[in-house]
């Protein structure tokens, strides 16, 4: 009689790997939420920025990859939906990402604002998979930190999901690293992530 064991080779990956309809663009640290030890998980980035061309429905004007964080629309202009709603409960850490994109799309419906940056960041579909979110300020920090192995970046500036008061969110700047906050109704670069 011959008896094996069974023995468990988990594979891993690196920053810049292709894996997940994208690229690992992270490694979940301890304490970070998503760590579990002895397994690898992180944030997976999509190897290019959303680049679609769309005409803007409040402006009328045509744009192709830059998107506002809510919708272009002004407050004095219709009172009853507008760019500054609050969102309120968006995070900035590591882990916020996916909440923060089903918080802001409640609020802008995909299907009534199909152009903001959270409707075009989960509408992507990256190596067949649904579950890609606009990454919150944190998450695309990491994004930023592993651009030179991931590629494909502009030196350009990039919404996150993570909101600082009714009219203005967090964004990145691709050029430098500083992170700053904007007008929601700004147009910014959008680059989706998963977890895996």
């Amino acid at each position: 009689m011959v008896s094996a064991t069974a023995t468990s080779f988990a594979v891993t990956y690196n920053i810049g790997d292709s894996y997940g309809g994208g690229k690992v663009a992270y490694i979940f640290q301890p304490g970070d939420p998503g760590y579990v030890e002895g397994e690898q998980h992180g944030l997976i980035a999509a190897e290019a920025d959303v680049n679609t061309m769309y005409t803007d429905a409040w402006d009328g004007d045509p744009y192709t990859g830059v998107y506002v964080w809510s919708t272009s629309q002004f407050k004095m202009k219709n009172k009853k939906d507008y760019a500054y709603k609050a969102i309120s409960t968006t995070g900035t850490a590591i882990g916020d990402g996916a909440a923060n994109t089903e918080k802001i799309l409640s609020a802008y419906p995909a299907a009534i604002y199909p152009n903001s940056a959270a409707a075009v960041a989960h509408a992507y579909r990256g190596g067949g998979f649904n579950d890609w979110f606009l990454p919150s300020i944190d998450e695309l920090k990491k994004l930023y930190e592993s651009k030179g192995l991931v590629g494909g970046y502009a030196d350009y500036t990039y919404w996150s999901s993570s909101e600082l008061s009714p009219n203005i969110a967090w964004y990145q700047i691709f050029v430098n690293g500083v992170r700053r906050d904007s007008n929601k109704s700004y147009f910014k670069r959008v680059r989706p992530v998963r977890v895996f």
